[in-house]
């Protein structure tokens, strides 16, 4: 066996190597035993360090709600947030959609339910955790893979070496670059939290209004005493 030959045993050997591992980390299987590992080091050395999702609602009946639209803009951008989005709607209504620091949520929702009578409130969360550190030990094998076929790509020497390798070398980048994208839209939900801010104006009953609301209850006694 010449040296050309020896070596074109060796890149095709490797390149099978590398493929079987990419479809092994690709396989349900693969993904299971990532994970497990992940897991395991997640219990025993990275027990408090949960990933949580969390999203907050608030709807608040407010005296003006041009002024609380700007109070609420101010308290998000001091906590270092954003608004991701204002309108008004028809009925006088805004709506407005923040993201802030998750570690700030409770406190940002606190600072805007001040602002006039909350109707509603609601904190939602989810534990991500394993779905996190998953994709991030996936990520860095498939990245690592990666390194590696570029390797063997710099000592290859014949066409259908370099052609090898670079077909393989592609799926594996946009492996990469699909699951960079979900990781990274995932840890900005860990890292920020959603805020949906409702407000509208407080009802001022005029003399009718109140008439009304009394004729109500005098009914309603006339059937229910307690």
């Amino acid at each position: 066996m010449n040296e050309r030959t020896g070596w074109c045993l060796i890149l095709l050997l490797g390149c099978a190597t590398l493929s079987c591992q990419v479809d092994k980390a690709r396989s349900p299987e693969g993904a299971s035993l990532a994970a497990s590992s992940v897991l395991a080091e997640a219990q025993f050395g990275r027990a408090d360090d949960r990933k949580i999702s969390k999203s907050g609602g608030l709807w608040i009946r407010v005296d003006s709600v041009e002024e609380s639209r700007r109070a609420v803009e101010r308290i998000v951008s001091e906590s270092n947030g954003r608004i991701e989005e204002s309108r008004a709607t028809e009925d006088k209504r805004v709506f407005l959609r923040c993201r802030v620091p998750a570690s700030g949520l409770e406190a940002v929702m606190d600072a805007i339910a001040s602002l006039g009578d909350v109707r509603g409130r609601d904190v939602a969360s989810q534990d991500v955790t394993d779905e996190y550190l998953d994709l991030e030990v996936r990520l860095k094998n498939a990245i690592t893979l990666r390194d590696r076929l570029r390797s063997l790509l710099g000592k290859a020497s014949k066409v259908e070496e370099i052609l090898a390798v670079e077909k393989e070398l592609s799926r594996i980048q946009a492996e990469i670059e699909s699951m960079q994208a979900r990781f990274d839209r995932l840890k900005s939900q860990v890292e920020e939290s959603t805020l949906a801010v409702t407000l509208e104006r407080e009802r001022v009953l005029g003399p009718l209004g109140y008439l009304g609301y009394a004729a109500a209850w005098f009914v309603e006694k006339l059937f229910v005493l307690e």
